[in-house]
């Protein structure tokens, strides 16, 4: 079943093409199943994550460093903005393109279960757009009428992130649907509760980055992430078969292409005492010492997360400490750091040994230190996700100073970069792109102290 996704994935034209192509293409199938539509979808998405949103965010955040190529260039704080581009129509010309097919068709058959999956999916791509770009176009993309969609403020694209998922959840409990997924849903098997909880933990993460601009927000945060995981066997997750042609992107990078190294603030962060460590980082031989992301997460079968139990309970957290309740914050951020270990180890390690490493971590009574060593060991828990550079800009935390060699025209201060410039094709042929064209140093929406 998922060879032939695959072999489909690689047919349809959306999936190779830039964003103003597919507008003015009259040969994109609008009429594709939406059995067809949602597993490509799911993939999609995986490869965006795993893939360029990987090594974008994760040089940002300083898990990886830039050695060669367009990864130095990301190091550098001067990144390529045609090579942006491949990120940007990673998202919209791959996954996006299909979900508004499949929500569309979902709602002329009458098939509000793949409309609720087709809307948890949309916000995820969505939030990670905004949280890369800041303002982004979304109530005109993907739109074949509209060549040149305005972009919309952060500010109303959270709004809308958090009515898609309301209307998920409400579609998911629909007592009646022509057609629902089944075998074709890669990441559930047709499991609707289990879709209801990522929209429950979703929703959590983008009312929580939310928090610095309006605080009552974390309440919000925390009664989603209540009604959300239960365990990491219920992740939203792209999981690989591990063969050639279903390989994990970031297993594939490092076979290929490896021009991102594992930083060394992220080692001395972790530290080689964490159990985690020989799973996160593997030692590349004949290279001096330098390292790749290691087997927990980088193996040819290895998932890619979309949201997780994980970051849940680190969510539950950081609410609980905000609204002080400490106790119960460090008891949802051992669980959080506990199933990060056990998910991690493969076994190798006894249930006392967890159990210990866990007790070493607790608050002191101090806001600004418990929620830095709340947000350190998300940072770790969270390697290879976008959200460690989310919590970076949000909170602070990890401190680290900002790399060499940063000043350029995209980034003049040599700061940690806030955003992501946009691409040349939306420079050169959307006249509705922000203006002035924002640099890296100017702060999203929710970046406010």
């Amino acid at each position: 079943m998922k060879n032939l996704i695959y072999l489909f994935t690689v047919m349809m034209v959306f999936s190779a093409c830039k964003l103003e192509e597919i507008n003015e293409n009259p040969n994109v199938p609008d009429d594709v199943p939406l059995e067809t539509l949602l597993p490509s979808a799911q993939f999609n998405l995986a490869e965006a994550l795993g893939g360029r949103a990987f090594r974008y965010t994760n040089i940002f955040s300083q898990h990886l460093e830039g050695v060669n190529n367009q990864e130095l260039n990301t190091e550098n704080y001067n990144p390529d903005e045609l090579f942006v581009g491949y990120l940007w129509d990673d998202f919209y010309a791959g996954s996006m393109i299909n979900l508004r097919f499949m929500i569309d068709k979902a709602n002329e058959q009458s098939a509000p279960h793949y409309a609720g999956v087709g809307k948890v999916l949309m916000a995820a791509n969505i939030g990670v757009v905004t949280d890369i770009w800041g303002d982004a176009p979304l109530s005109e993309a993907l739109n074949a009428n509209n060549v040149q969609p305005i972009y919309d403020s952060q500010a109303f694209v959270y709004e809308q992130i958090d009515q898609l998922l309301d209307e998920a959840i409400e579609d998911l409990q629909a007592s009646e649907s022509v057609f629902s997924p089944a075998n074709d849903d890669i990441m559930y098997q047709g499991n609707l509760a289990r879709w209801i909880q990522s929209a429950y933990a979703l929703k959590a993460r983008y009312l929580l980055h939310q928090s610095n601009v309006d605080p009552t927000k974390v309440n919000e945060a925390l009664l989603a992430a209540q009604n959300g995981f239960n365990s990491s066997f219920e992740d939203l997750q792209y999981g690989y078969l591990g063969t050639d042609v279903d390989a994990n992107p970031i297993f594939q990078y490092y076979e290929i292409t490896p021009n991102a190294v594992i930083d060394i603030e992220f080692i001395g962060i972790m530290g080689i005492q964490d159990p985690r460590f020989d799973f996160f980082i593997d030692i590349i031989p004949f290279t001096g010492g330098e390292s790749k992301v290691g087997e927990a997460l980088a193996s040819p079968d290895s998932p890619v997360k979309i949201v997780s139990y994980i970051e849940q309970k680190f969510i539950e957290a950081e609410c609980l400490l905000r609204d002080n309740q400490s106790g119960s914050a460090l008891a949802s951020m051992q669980d959080a750091i506990r199933a990060s270990v056990e998910d991690n180890t493969f076994g190798t390690l006894t249930q006392e040994e967890i159990d210990e490493f866990v007790s070493e971590f607790s608050f002191s009574g101090d806001f600004e230190s418990d929620l830095e060593l709340l947000i350190e060991q998300k940072y770790i828990a969270l390697f290879t996700q976008t959200e460690p550079w989310v919590d970076y800009r949000r909170t602070g935390y990890p401190q680290l100073d900002p790399n060499e060699n940063g000043v350029s025209a995209s980034n003049p201060s040599g700061e940690f970069p806030l955003r992501l410039i946009y691409p040349q094709n939306e420079r050169l042929l959307n006249p509705n792109v922000p203006s002035p064209i924002p640099n890296m140093q100017e702060p999203v929406w929710w970046d406010v102290d």
